[in-house]
């Protein structure tokens, strides 16, 4: 009895297991494949079993459908519609992709207490030098691309975080929305965003970039904001920063299917401003410089992370001097708003950009 009825159990199991399918498109990873050595082996044994379940498909769509649980191609990113890829995972702090996506985090009052009590001495700082300030921003890329997310995953019926933001922040600096603008431009030939990245592609930061400077326009009429008419546009399927270094995708946990999609149909557009030569770029571990004789005659300083890159080769052609300070480089240095003044104030600055992602938020509400 002992042996027959395993035995038994194990025949009945074995004959209802769909074992025609070896891979699973949705979860983008290959099934576990039976191992005759079962006996020894009984968590491979498991995973066979649960991999290869009659109506798995089914109970998986019961199982998101309910709002239990979301998706993942890997441990850390979702595979969306069209093969794009969404992170879930964060690198920065404690806000996640996957709850900004669902409306799920929301700042708390004391949170936006302390974020208008930093913003407002900022702001106090520049009005005394007489300094324009403009906050942005960048959304999470699974907002701009809410449609290509799988339908499985929910979003609850709250203002998004960036909207509470905005509005905690517009009496105290002048607020450029850009959310909503790029889920209208969002489209999967030239995506807005890196289709196995997390930051936006050339084509979305010359869509912020046009809502940022006709912000800063109604200010400082005098402001020519370049045009693509001022660029070589080059179309290509490798994906440049601004500093035209190659990136190519990349997943962390070796998963060979994932690594095998199809990305080669997808096009990025590439911007190559064609008076280059006059740029002065300077180049440091924690800064970047540029001056340009036939820019604007205003000097600007930009406060922001790796997104705010993809914003210099069209905001180093508009003003005549431009500084970055990016505040996640070469580990968590943070704003540090205190050195900041002193170089706001030795560089005589006209604009302060404040750029900061939706997942770096909290950046604002450290002590600095």
């Amino acid at each position: 009895m002992f042996i027959f009825f395993p035995l038994c159990v194990l025949l009945t199991i074995g004959l209802t297991l769909d074992t025609t399918q070896t891979k699973s498109v949705r979860e983008q990873r290959n099934l576990e494949i039976f191992s005759p050595y079962f006996w020894t082996q009984s968590e491979q044994l498991e995973k066979y079993i649960s991999d290869h379940l009659p109506s798995r498909s089914k109970l998986i769509d019961f199982y998101f459908e309910s709002g239990l649980g979301y998706d993942l191609g890997t441990k850390d990113r979702i595979i969306g519609k069209e093969n794009f890829v969404f992170y879930t995972a964060s690198y920065h702090r404690n806000i996640k992709p996957l709850s900004i996506y669902q409306n799920s985090y929301l700042l708390t009052s004391e949170q936006t207490n302390l974020l208008q009590k930093n913003v407002q001495k900022i702001a106090g700082f520049a009005k005394e030098h007489n300094i324009k300030v403009y906050f942005m921003i960048p959304p999470e890329t699974s907002r701009v691309y809410h449609k290509w997310m799988p339908d499985y995953i929910l979003r609850e019926n709250n203002p998004s975080v960036l909207k509470q933001v905005e509005t905690a922040l517009q009496d105290i600096v002048t607020v450029v929305p850009i959310e909503k603008h790029l889920i209208s431009q969002a489209r999967s030939q030239f995506p807005l965003i890196y289709k196995t990245d997390t930051h936006w592609s050339e084509d979305g930061a010359f869509e912020a970039y046009k809502l940022l400077m006709k912000a800063i326009q109604k200010d400082f009429k005098d402001i020519r904001a370049v045009t693509p008419d001022d660029y070589h546009i080059e179309r290509t399927q490798k994906v440049w920063s601004p500093y035209q270094y190659v990136q190519k995708p990349y997943f962390y946990d070796g998963n060979t299917y994932l690594n095998g999609l199809d990305y080669g149909k997808t096009q990025y557009q590439h911007y190559i401003y064609k008076d280059k030569a006059a740029l002065k770029i300077n180049r440091d571990v924690q800064f970047r410089f540029s001056d340009y004789e036939k820019g604007a005659p205003y000097r600007a300083y930009i406060i922001g992370d790796s997104f705010s890159y993809y914003m210099l080769p069209f905001l180093m052609p508009t003003f005549s001097h431009i500084r970055m300070h990016r505040f996640n480089e070469n580990g968590d240095t943070g704003i540090r708003w205190q050195e900041r003044e002193k170089e706001l104030a030795d560089d005589k600055i006209d604009i302060l950009i404040l750029s900061i992602s939706s997942q770096k938020l909290e950046e604002l509400m450290r002590y600095f």
